[in-house]
């Protein structure tokens, strides 16, 4: 069996286990028949390779750039890598015979990215500096690059940078803060709540009817909606509840993490149902940790925080054997 069959084969198991198709046990059946051994080094060295061989790439047209002090001049050569970039990587991705379909998609992922790198040089080299509107406008103008060539060439890398780069151009964004601290930050939470709802939409109508359909060769394509969606809608109630914010909104945050474990028992779906449980945990020990940091010490607060997981899991885990079993129970005949 050739490696991209298998690879394609165990991803699919993979998805339905995910989505509630299959159970574990048939998971395990399954999987060892089409995995190949390995894998797991083979693709590291891979993306350690790639990634070696374009930073040593850059790190010349830098010197290069250093050295004539210009901006523009940077800027272009940059270009013409992204543009051979982009040319031997769809060249790579849409082969007929798939001998390197990964290393195709890796390759137009980073053209995009160097394209960002050109849009950022060419508006140093016009204004002078790269802040205010400019950088989430050229963001947004990368995204929209990049969710052009995933969806023409059907490449799912390309989608999953360009819905990065949409929600950090209408406003998420983090930084390192010094002393090994890093920070996020959303600019309007409530607008990004919005914006991710509709992403879920979004995913869910284009995984359950424009799959099946007209885009049946863009799979996967609404699993990449629907998992930015939920990460940044939940980041963003989580948000409105830090920091002495109203009750109304920790009562949201709450409801929303039910509502989406809900759906995902409804759909069978555990992207849902994961999302829910992770976040309505990270809502409980952010409200554990405002109300009893300051009225104990250290010790007693991450004793009592790691007593409560632990009762709470087992309550879970018990549950879910005896609904198991109850299901498993085979009706009596009349």
């Amino acid at each position: 069996m050739r490696l991209i069959t298998r690879e394609l084969l165990t991803r699919e198991i993979t998805d339905w286990h995910q989505q509630g198709w299959i159970d574990r046990p048939m998971l395990d059946l399954l999987l060892p028949r089409y995995e190949t051994q390995g894998r797991f080094l083979a693709a590291l060295l891979k993306w350690l390779g790639l990634f070696a061989l374009f930073q040593l790439g850059l790190a010349v047209l830098a010197f290069i750039a250093l050295m004539t002090e210009s901006a523009l001049l940077a800027a272009l050569m940059l270009a013409g890598v992204s543009a051979g970039l982009w040319r031997f990587g769809v060249r790579m991705a849409i082969d007929s015979q798939q001998r390197h379909p990964f290393t195709g998609s890796v390759l137009v992922t980073a053209s995009l990215a160097a394209a960002f790198g050109t849009f950022l040089l060419l508006n140093i080299t016009f204004n002078g500096d790269a802040d205010g509107r400019a950088v989430p406008m050229i963001m947004l103008l990368t995204g929209a690059l990049a969710a052009l060539t995933a969806y023409r060439y059907r490449l799912r890398w390309p989608l999953l940078l360009a819905l990065l780069l949409f929600f950090h151009g209408v406003g998420a964004w983090h930084a390192y803060g010094g002393h090994g601290t890093y920070f996020a930050d959303i600019q309007d939470e409530r607008l990004m709540a919005v914006i991710a709802l509709i992403a879920i939409g979004l995913g869910v109508w284009h995984e359950r009817v424009l799959e099946s359909g007209l885009l049946r060769r863009c799979a996967g394509f609404g699993g990449l909606y629907l998992i930015f969606g939920l990460l940044y809608l939940n980041l963003s109630l989580w948000f409105l509840t830090l920091f002495g914010r109203p009750l109304d909104w920790v009562l949201v945050f709450t409801l929303a993490g039910i509502a989406q474990i809900v759906a995902g028992a409804r759909l069978h779906d555990a992207r849902f149902t994961g999302f829910g449980i992770v976040f309505l945990a990270i809502n409980l020990y952010t409200r554990f940790f405002e109300h009893f940091w300051d009225q104990l010490s250290a010790g007693a607060f991450f004793l009592i925080a790691g007593a409560l997981a632990m009762l709470l899991g087992y309550a879970f885990e018990r549950q879910s054997q005896v609904s198991a079993s109850q299901t498993n129970i085979p009706e009596r005949q009349p």
